[in-house]
């Protein structure tokens, strides 16, 4: 069951009584949230993620695909604790970002473009630079740091091998 909020003059969908953002949602954001990014694209609000424009616990899940890299390691801290702020107590956080131990074992194994590309992004315009990387242990920790807890990695796959992660991706959950 869909419905709409409005809040702060941006029609919302909720979605089970959920209200999901996803955040560098860039072309294509998750279907039943609202889409933030810096760039028009798919975006309902064009903003920066290091200072969302919402009210804090506004929302029941957080989202944020690939996006995280391409914040300087010295942001990304911060950014994550902003991320926390509009989660709602016991909200979902989900993050996904290119695992830099298994990018970096594939550039190892196989030194080619595209490997670097997937280390350093595509660089086609000025905001697709990878300026940071990340390990289930580093991510886990920085999330913990700002108050989520029950971190969990998912493990899809990478070209159908099980054992080997098609991307970091964690999820966990605000205290």
């Amino acid at each position: 069951m869909t419905s709409i909020l409005v809040f702060s003059a941006i029609r919302m969908p909720i979605v089970n009584n959920r209200l999901a953002l996803d955040i560098g949602c860039g072309e294509k954001k998750k279907e039943g949230s609202i889409g933030v990014d810096m760039r028009r694209g798919a975006a309902d609000v064009v903003a920066d993620a290091r200072q969302l424009p919402f009210r804090n616990e506004s929302f029941s899940h957080v989202y944020s695909s690939h996006l995280i890299e391409h914040l300087s390691h010295l942001e990304v801290g911060n950014t994550l604790c902003e991320w926390t702020r509009v989660l709602k107590r016991r909200g979902i956080i989900e993050i996904r970002c290119p695992d830099l131990r298994f990018r970096a074992l594939l550039f190892f194994l196989s030194p080619s473009r595209q490997n670097i590309k997937n280390i350093y992004g595509g660089q086609d315009h000025d905001t697709d630079f990878h300026k940071c990387g990340f390990s289930y242990g580093l991510l886990s920790n920085l999330l913990e740091s700002c108050g989520i807890k029950d971190v969990k990695r998912v493990i899809k796959g990478y070209k159908g091998i099980p054992f080997i992660p098609d991307s970091l991706h964690v999820k966990g959950v605000k205290a």
